[in-house]
């Protein structure tokens, strides 16, 4: 796959997503007018769920907001952390591996040709005979 389907691709999705995000928040009942009402929000934060659409932006927003504003103790936080690293030093000493493998099966057929460099001699002067017309 080229890098312009992938590029395109991509684009693709991440404006679906967005659209989805804004559209499905438009297309939700916020009417409060009977007992099981769409917005979620509101049960989480034990608020009504507003009726005009920039404040149900706001409470969206805020409810979203809050989600981040988490505190990560510092073992949870050294833990993810020792993850992310050992991952990106598996990652990089796989390549380092499959790098090294590739040179070493290089050079291993450079040795082989250079150690078999009489062989390929006489076989090149033999073909030159094979062709040629005799005397």
């Amino acid at each position: 796959m080229n890098t312009n389907m992938k590029v395109t691709t991509s684009l693709f999705l991440a404006i679906s997503l967005l659209f989805i995000a804004v559209f499905g928040l438009t297309a939700l009942d916020h009417s409060m007018s009977h007992q099981q009402s769409d917005c979620v929000v509101s049960i989480m934060t034990s608020a009504p769920c507003p009726t005009n659409l920039m404040s149900i932006v706001r409470h969206h927003l805020s409810a979203i907001q809050s989600f981040f504003n988490v505190t990560i103790s510092t073992f949870i936080f050294s833990v993810i952390l020792l993850i992310a690293v050992s991952m990106l030093a598996l990652t990089y000493l796989f390549k380092f591996l499959f790098l090294r493998s590739q040179f070493i099966t290089q050079r291993s057929r450079d040795y082989r040709f250079r150690f078999n460099l009489g062989k390929h001699k006489l076989i090149s002067w033999l073909s030159l005979f094979e062709l040629s017309p005799s005397i």
